[in-house]
C-alpha cells in the first residue's frame, strides 16, 4: 500500500475538521479515509490535534511492571470501543479509538492485537466505502494471523477479503484465495469444524457458487459465538448490520 497521495488530493484541515464532526457528505469522507488508512501522516498529524491526542513520542519508553495491568486494560477498552463505534456506523470515531489503541499495544509489544486492529481497519475502511484499503488491510491482516499462529483468525480475515472480492464480482481472486488454504488449515488452533468450512468455500469458489450471502453464512459460521462483526455500508458512512 503505497502512503503516497497526488499533492493535490490532500485533504485540507478544514475537510478534516468537517470528517471529525461527521459534517462531511459521502465522497468527502472517502477521500479523507483513504488518506487515513493509507498512513498519510500529514492528515494523521491534523487528525491527532483535531483529537487533542498530541504528537505521539519518536520512541515510547518501555513500561514499567506496575504499569502493564493499567495498559492492557485501557488499549483492551478502546479496541471494544473501536468494534462498538464500526458496528454504529461511526467511522471516523472508530479510527480515533483504534490509533489510541495501537499506540499502546505497540508500547505492550502485543503482536496479535495489533493485527487484530489491522483486521478492524478492514471493516472500516468497507463501512466508509474504500474498498481498496479494506482490501488491503484484510490481507495484511490474514498474513499476519498466520505470522502469529492465529488460524481460526485468519480464516475470519480470509473470508471477510472473499467477501470483498464475491461484492465486486471478482472470482478469479477469490479462486485464488481458496487455492491458498494449507497455511490455515496447518495451524493448531482452528475448531472444530473451522476446517470443513474452509474446504466447502473452496468448493463454491471451485463452482463458482461463492456469492456474498453464502460466504457471509460461511463468515458467520467460521466466526466465534459472541464476537459481532461489523458490516459494510453503501458508501453513506452507515454501517448496514443485516451481515
Amino acid at each position: 500500500m503505497s502512503h503516497d497521495q497526488p499533492e493535490d488530493d490532500h485533504p485540507d484541515p478544514h475537510l478534516l475538521a468537517r470528517f471529525m464532526r461527521n459534517a462531511a457528505d459521502a465522497p468527502e469522507r472517502r477521500r479523507v479515509v483513504r488518506h487515513l488508512l493509507a498512513g498519510c501522516a500529514r492528515c494523521a498529524a491534523v487528525t491527532r490535534q483535531l483529537w487533542d491526542l498530541g504528537e505521539p513520542p519518536v520512541r515510547q519508553p518501555v513500561p514499567q511492571e506496575r504499569d502493564l495491568p493499567r495498559l492492557r486494560e485501557d488499549a483492551a477498552a478502546l479496541h471494544q470501543e473501536a468494534r462498538r463505534l464500526v458496528e454504529a456506523g461511526r467511522g471516523p470515531e472508530a479510527l480515533q479509538a483504534l490509533q489510541r489503541a495501537r499506540r499502546l499495544y505497540q508500547r505492550l509489544g502485543d503482536g496479535p492485537n495489533l493485527v487484530r486492529l489491522r483486521h478492524l481497519e478492514g471493516k472500516i475502511g468497507e463501512a466508509l466505502g474504500v474498498p481498496g484499503e479494506a482490501e488491503i488491510a484484510f490481507a495484511d491482516a490474514r498474513r499476519g494471523f498466520l505470522l502469529e499462529g492465529l488460524g481460526g483468525e485468519a480464516a475470519e480475515a480470509l473470508l471477510d477479503l472473499a467477501i470483498l472480492y464475491a461484492r465486486q464480482g471478482r472470482s478469479l481472486e477469490i479462486r485464488a484465495l481458496a487455492a491458498d488454504l494449507m497455511p490455515i488449515l496447518r495451524t493448531r488452533d482452528l475448531r472444530q469444524g473451522v476446517g470443513a468450512a474452509l474446504l466447502f468455500f473452496r468448493s463454491l469458489a471451485e463452482t463458482e457458487h461463492a456469492t456474498p450471502e453464502a460466504l457471509s453464512e460461511i463468515s458467520r459460521y467460521v466466526r466465534p459465538a459472541g464476537r459481532p462483526q461489523a458490516a459494510p455500508a453503501d458508501g453513506t458512512g452507515v454501517v448496514n448490520s443485516s451481515r
